[in-house]
């Protein structure tokens, strides 16, 4: 557990005056074997943050308290030497002022890690999310191909899916394949500007192959 209090003398963004806010977090993690591993996490932020002109009725803008509660309830398992299993469940509520009603979002991951020859793995997660707006995005770490990080923001509703394949071929060639398909609930369109895309689905494909002297 930990708890901050933070204090700045000037302004910062979307933070038009000086301002001060804390932090608090809770871990509780239990591991009844050697190959498995429960936890839970509630974290709350009280930071500044200027509220909508529509609500203070000022022309320039006016900071107020925003409130987040956030909620992780993570369970890894390995039920044999060649399968990992990890569920994860993450929430938010905030509020950004006691005028203003409180808004959520949340994402209900399943991971698997599989070990299908003794070169080659396979990593794959299928995710469904829900969120009211882009402030109560959600973010997970995904794997993908080596010295690669992706950490995509999933907001609006839908969900997320994932599969990267690792081969090594022999002690100088190593391959790896990634697919990755967002799909979004109520939408026409994913993006904007020039990288608007048609439809209501974004994919990604990525390859590598390492050679090794």
């Amino acid at each position: 557990m930990y708890f901050d209090q933070f204090r700045f003398s000037w302004l910062r963004y979307r933070v038009s005056a000086p301002s001060h806010g804390q932090d608090a977090l809770l871990r509780l993690a239990f591991a009844p074997t050697k190959t498995s591993l429960l936890y839970a996490q509630y974290r709350a932020r009280l930071k500044p943050l200027d509220l909508p002109t529509s609500l203070t009725g000022r022309a320039v803008p006016l900071p107020g308290q925003q409130l987040r509660h956030s909620l992780l309830l993570y369970c890894d398992v390995q039920p044999t030497a060649q399968l990992g299993l990890r569920t994860r469940l993450q929430a938010t509520y905030l509020r950004a002022d006691d005028n203003l009603p409180w808004r959520r979002g949340y994402v209900l991951s399943q991971d698997a890690t599989v070990q299908l020859a003794r070169r080659v793995s396979l990593a794959a997660r299928y995710a469904v999310f829900d969120t009211d707006d882009y402030d109560t995005r959600q973010y997970i770490f995904e794997q993908d191909v080596l010295y690669a990080v992706s950490v995509p923001a999933l907001y609006g509703q839908g969900t997320r899916a994932y599969a990267l394949i690792q081969a090594t071929l022999n002690k100088h060639f190593t391959l790896w394949l990634r697919y990755a398909d967002t799909r979004y609930r109520h939408q026409t369109t994913v993006g904007s500007g020039l990288e608007q895309i048609q439809g209501n689905a974004r994919s990604e494909v990525t390859a590598q192959v390492r050679y090794k002297l």
